[in-house]
């Protein structure tokens, strides 16, 4: 099994047919014939079908996809590893939700590569589930995750607790109720597994938004323009508060803690490196 057999593959599964993958890659059909039936072989299994709409993958196909995916993605984390010689004396990879990055580590994130150019930064946007799993398998050096790890390979280094608040540009004279969250101005925005499991218990199971997402930035841009409201951790509220741009907004029912972990793998390497990231984020909030 190789690299380009594992790309083709993975192009075939996106593309869904053999001509545009081919020319997608550069290379003749019968090549992309070729790799596959390689690739099968090897694994014994039908990973495609031809189907009238081009290809689909089988049972087997999809059980391997997954792990597709990950050689993929660890084959071209360690090729950049070895580019570093001559260039970086270190390369440092984070991962988190796009949300934490941007409202509550911005600043750790941007003094570290001020005071660390010699080390080649990278940081991956995944939501907290996907951010444990590659952290698992080496891809994340260091994660920041909204859910609990528990795997017991990995290392909680921090761990903090913000209140979930509701925000508007408009202020209000009346506190929030379960009610208003039927209303066409209120933006649902996801905010993980724990979360949503405390809003249906508090709307019911029949519930459905007027509006939902699980972009922050987005939601944010929506609330400074327009008269919706939503509930969001203060953390990210706050800098958007003192300015005037937002209002906190009362509520009369009990809200939920918003969780945020710090983690590494156990067999941590780069130590140096994920120190002085892990100093300056435990340093901006976390006591």
């Amino acid at each position: 099994m190789d690299r380009e057999q594992i790309d083709t593959f993975l192009t075939l599964v996106t593309y869904k047919n053999f001509t545009k993958t081919a020319e997608m890659l550069h290379v003749a059909q019968s090549t992309v014939s070729a790799r596959l039936k390689s690739l099968e072989m090897e694994l014994g299994k039908t990973l495609l079908e031809r189907t009238n709409k081009g290809v689909e993958l089988t049972h087997a196909g999809f059980t391997f996809l997954s792990y597709a995916k990950r050689m993929f993605e660890l084959f071209e984390e360690s090729r950049k590893e070895l580019s570093l010689e001559g260039q970086y004396i270190d390369r440092l990879v984070l991962g988190g939700p796009s949300s934490a990055w941007n409202y509550i580590f911005e600043d750790a994130l941007s003094t570290f590569a001020v005071e660390n150019s010699n080390v080649s930064l990278e940081l991956k946007t995944h939501s907290s589930e996907n951010t444990i799993s590659k952290v698992l398998d080496g891809v994340i050096d260091v994660g920041i995750s909204y859910t609990k790890p528990t795997h017991p390979n990995l290392f909680i280094h921090g761990h903090m607790e913000d209140q979930y608040t509701f925000v508007s540009r408009c202020p209000r004279n009346t506190p929030i109720k379960v009610v208003d969250l039927h209303s066409k101005d209120f933006i649902l925005n996801n905010w993980g597994d724990n979360f949503l499991n405390w809003f249906v218990e508090l709307t019911g199971h029949n519930y459905l938004p007027a509006l939902s997402m699980n972009q922050t930035t987005i939601v944010l841009k929506m609330l400074q323009k327009q008269s919706y409201f939503t509930l969001m951790p203060s953390l990210i509220a706050q800098s958007h508060i003192n300015s005037g741009e937002l209002h906190y907004l009362a509520n009369d029912f009990d809200m939920p803690l918003h969780h945020i972990y710090i983690f590494t793998s156990k067999n941590v390497k780069k130590e140096m490196s994920v120190n002085k990231i892990l100093e300056l984020l435990n340093n901006q909030y976390i006591n």
